[in-house]
């Protein structure tokens, strides 16, 4: 019975993980909490002491290219105010839960890493978008639907570059292995891109695994960590979990949701820029130097939209969970592969409603697990 899976899962964690996993809980939050109060932070910094009207001054941000200049210097900024927040919630959370192996240099690189593939990435989206304003001042809702449009796909083809520029990737060395996965492709009806092994076990000891575009196919990514504990049957039935969100057309659904939300959120943010019109040497809804309240209001924004996005993605995870034990009937290997993520990612199997709701966008483990064993049982 799932029970008894759960039991697994409560002794794999033990007194010490399962404290340290509310504990994370917590901890998830504080750090949404205090990350939109990092923003709120550098917009009162910035606006109200005219030092973003003069660093627009300074780089010529009434012309296009100036307005790109301002506003990724503006994210640069950002992301060097906001560096503690980011030091204590992605490296230090990280030391107190046993789950780092990373040193503060080599944490420092791949923040550094990120930090500029997202600036050049979203710096080239805020851009557009006061290209946009400037254009036209009264109906700039359909271009700026384009523009979302641009970002989300963006996002999703820029996968696979911004995990390799945190994981160094092998190919997969176990020919067998990366045969039947390809066996589990051919029988889903998708394009085998083959497999890279990420070595993660350098810098932290959770798991993952993710399909990623490559071309018109799909690679795997796995984390090694992962690999070497749940074998070919593990990775198989996680595999072919993945494959049921790109058969059900899942990303697509979801890159929209994404999109609709972050419309809506400039939309809500177009007020406030209009409102500085006049104030502190901004001008209103086309000026580059409003983008830390542009940054404050979206941040505002998703902290209550993202709530949207999880109910959704949680639905669709039982049904990529049955396509899964459809595809590779292996109920065993299934919930093994629990045991080893719940213990691995310090997961609460049974988190509280209120933060399933409002934090996680997958199902608690328990209901995962019966509703499992319901769709073997009717199957």
């Amino acid at each position: 019975m799932a029970e008894t899976v759960l039991a697994r899962i409560y002794e794999a964690l033990g007194e010490e993980g399962l404290r340290k996993a509310r504990w994370q809980q917590k901890v998830r939050v504080w750090g949404l909490l205090a990350q939109v109060a990092g923003v709120a932070l550098f917009a009162l910094v910035m606006l109200p002491t005219g030092w973003a009207a003069a660093l627009r001054d300074a780089l010529g941000g009434g012309g296009a290219f100036g307005a790109l200049l301002v506003v990724l210097a503006l994210m640069a900024l950002q992301s060097v105010f906001t560096l503690p927040l980011a030091w204590y919630f992605g490296y230090r959370v990280e030391q107190l839960l046993g789950t780092n192996r990373q040193t503060l240099s080599g944490w420092l690189l791949d923040y550094l890493k990120q930090g500029l593939l997202s600036t050049v990435l979203f710096g080239l989206f805020f851009w557009g978008v006061y290209l946009v304003f400037r254009a036209w001042p009264t109906a700039w809702l359909p271009a700026l639907a384009g523009v979302v449009v641009l970002l989300v796909l963006g996002l999703y083809l820029a996968q696979p570059l911004m995990v390799r520029a945190q994981f160094k990737a092998e190919p997969l060395e176990d020919e067998e292995l990366s045969a039947r996965l390809a066996r589990v492709f051919e029988k889903a009806g998708f394009a085998y891109g083959g497999v890279s092994v990420l070595r993660a076990g350098e810098k932290t000891a959770r798991g993952n695994a993710a399909l990623v575009p490559k071309g018109g196919r799909l690679e795997v990514m796995v984390f090694d960590t992962l690999l070497e504990e749940i074998g070919p049957e593990g990775l198989e039935v996680v595999v072919a979990h993945e494959l049921g969100h790109r058969a059900h057309k899942d990303w697509p659904w979801m890159l929209g949701l994404y999109g609709l939300l972050f419309v809506v959120g400039i939309a809500l943010a177009h007020a406030a820029l209009a409102w500085t019109a006049g104030r502190w040497g901004l001008a209103g809804a086309g000026d580059p130097a409003t983008l830390p309240l542009l940054l404050l209001v979206l941040n505002l924004w998703m902290l209550v939209a993202q709530v949207a996005m999880n109910a959704f993605m949680r639905s669709r995870e039982f049904a990529a969970d049955r396509y899964a034990l459809e595809l590779v009937p292996n109920l065993e290997a299934f919930e093994r592969t629990f045991v080893t993520l719940a213990r691995q990612n310090l997961a609460d199997p049974e988190p509280p409603e209120w933060v399933e709701f409002w934090l996680h966008d997958h199902p608690s483990i328990a209901r995962r697990l019966e509703a499992a064993r319901r769709a073997v049982r009717s199957g």
